[in-house]
């Protein structure tokens, strides 16, 4: 099963260039990090264990502008999970036309709510996350 979200870019979006802010990429993306980790009731999840998946590193590539109108396609999926941090790779293509507009790669890291600290990604944290690597 694939993890998409699509989403509009609406005139707010846009900066004074007439194109989507970098923030609005930042928006989009988050957006789409919380829909995957909802569709597969991680959050509630790691919730309960008084857990949570906390981003530590954002990198994006952008390939092209997007501009109002646009419709994209915002695709996101765990790809690998480690000791106590895991990387979500995105990408969001332009509906309209197909075409890759930017890359994303995250790195989160398994945090205690109480003590604030990274903590291991074993047993069931670890069988909950490799439910998101089976996407695509």
């Amino acid at each position: 099963m694939s993890e998409y979200m699509r989403v509009k870019v609406r005139g707010y979006h846009l900066d004074q260039h007439g194109h989507l802010d970098h923030g609005g990429y930042m928006m989009f993306l988050e957006e789409a990090r919380w829909s995957l980790f909802e569709s597969y009731n991680s959050v509630e999840f790691f919730s309960q264990l008084k857990l949570a998946l906390t981003i530590v590193n954002s990198n994006i590539d952008f390939h092209r502008p997007c501009i109002s109108g646009d419709r994209l396609e915002i695709q996101t999926k765990v790809t690998k999970i480690g000791r106590s941090s895991c990387i979500v790779k995105q990408s969001i293509y332009c509906e309209n036309d197909n075409k890759l507009v930017a890359e994303a790669t995250n790195t989160f890291v398994l945090m205690d709510k109480s003590t604030r600290t990274a903590v291991p990604i074993e047993g069931k944290t670890r069988d909950k996350l490799e439910q998101l690597t089976e996407l695509f």
